[in-house]
């Protein structure tokens, strides 16, 4: 701008005069009332020793609004209930995933960024699937 400032699009907090990146703000989405930032729960889940990675999506849901979704590669052998266990004792119960699924090797891109949205329209095809 006019100030030599320019926007990041990243959401940040302030704490004791240090400011903490906590993710982006086109990744913000709403859950019950509830803001969730998707990096913020990544970053828990990542924590997690068997976690490779982890991607947090928003699904659309009647009541809540947008529900979060786990989309996780981890290492063989990698149980995903005990890995949502685990997670639920570390996050805010609006923060915990409503579904957890595997990242197929078709969305792995090889090093390259994942694009969320793909991600999202593939949990939510995998839900609806799951549903019918």
């Amino acid at each position: 701008n006019d100030e030599g400032w320019f926007a990041t699009r990243d959401r940040g907090e302030l704490h004791n005069g240090r400011l903490t990146v906590v993710g982006r703000l086109d990744n913000l989405f709403f859950s019950g009332g509830e803001g969730i930032q998707p990096e913020e729960v990544e970053r828990v889940i990542l924590a997690y020793p068997a976690v490779q990675q982890v991607f947090i999506v928003p699904l659309d849901d009647v009541e809540y609004g947008q529900r979060p979704v786990a989309v996780v590669e981890c290492d063989d052998g990698c149980e995903l209930s005990a890995l949502a266990a685990w997670s639920a004792e570390r996050l805010a119960r609006f923060q915990q995933p409503v579904q957890w699924l595997r990242l197929p090797d078709t969305l792995k891109n090889g090093g390259i960024k994942i694009s969320r949205q793909a991600l999202r329209e593939w949990a939510r095809q995998q839900t609806y699937a799951t549903v019918s």
